[in-house]
């Protein structure tokens, strides 16, 4: 098993060293960092990232509350699990604002170090629960949108597809010699309005929407809160600026030519209530 990291935060160098020497002794296991204030607390804790930190309340230059605040404002510590001990702040109002601030866990001074062993324990398992929750949830993050690439990779193929077969039957209409039997220019005329109607209609959209909305739940509503008067073009065209896609991507998608997209971009910034000198992209792929 790999060593775990504790990192004891406490202005008493004889309690740094008492409690080390009992941890370890409870579980060989530990690797011990330590610090004397809060501040050198919080560098040591963004220079190592420990998997626990005991921190004490009482301390000079950033005392035990500021600096698990400091803490949970970054996104390289927030998630490190901090039992608080102290020996002064020990009411239940305490308890409370100490859990408020950020720590899992509360411990009172003199320390029992079975209790403590036993809370640090407890707290690391939880913290590797939620991990495991996190990866989980990843997964299935990472597994829709392999579902949402694959969906937008078959709508670009079947709209070139049929982009190709519309221009065939259309050479082929050309060339029908006049004489040619009434049915079958009934028959060339209709197959390439067929052909027209799946351009345009896109039934792929909704399989594809049932994708994006389960990798970007609410995007759809924070877009329309924006704005009412967005189109059902403009939402596919958000959709897939939210995907990172280029103009030329797009205008495949859509069956349109890039100048169309270009001038359907200037519309839907204007609908949104953006200047011309705003990002469009940017706003939209800071929408979850």
């Amino acid at each position: 098993m790999q060593p775990k990291t504790i990192l004891i935060i406490d202005d008493n160098r004889d309690m740094i060293r008492l409690i080390a020497d009992e941890l370890r002794t409870y579980n060989h296991n530990f690797n011990i960092l330590n610090a004397n204030n809060g501040l050198n607390g919080v560098r040591i804790a963004r220079e190592e990232v420990p998997d626990l930190i005991l921190m004490d309340w009482d301390m000079p230059i950033m005392n035990g509350l500021e600096a698990i605040r400091v803490l949970k404002n970054d996104d390289k510590t927030q998630e490190i699990p901090v039992i608080m001990s102290t020996g002064q702040m020990t009411s239940p109002e305490n308890l409370q604002l100490a859990l408020e601030v950020g720590a899992v866990d509360y411990i009172r001074k003199p320390v029992d170090f079975i209790e403590l062993s036993a809370r640090i324990n407890t707290a690391m398992r939880l913290k590797e629960q939620r991990d495991a929750i996190r990866d989980l949830l990843q997964r299935e993050i990472d597994l829709k949108n392999r579902k949402l690439s694959t969906t937008t990779m078959l709508i670009v193929e079947k709209n070139g597809l049929l982009s190709e077969f519309y221009n065939k039957v259309s050479r082929l209409e050309g060339v029908l010699p006049d004489l040619a039997p009434d049915e079958l220019k009934k028959q060339v005329k209709q197959l390439k309005k067929n052909i027209a109607n799946h351009l345009e209609i896109d039934s792929s959209w909704e399989t594809f929407k049932v994708h994006f909305d389960e990798v970007n739940p609410d995007f759809f509503t924070r877009l329309k809160d924006i704005s009412k008067d967005l189109s059902h073009k403009d939402l596919k065209i958000c959709a897939y600026l939210k995907l990172r896609m280029d103009n030329k991507e797009i205008a495949r998608l859509l069956n349109i030519t890039p100048g169309s997209i270009r001038t359907a971009l200037y519309r839907l910034k204007r609908k949104l209530g953006m200047s011309e000198e705003a990002n469009l992209r940017e706003l939209i792929e800071q929408l979850d």
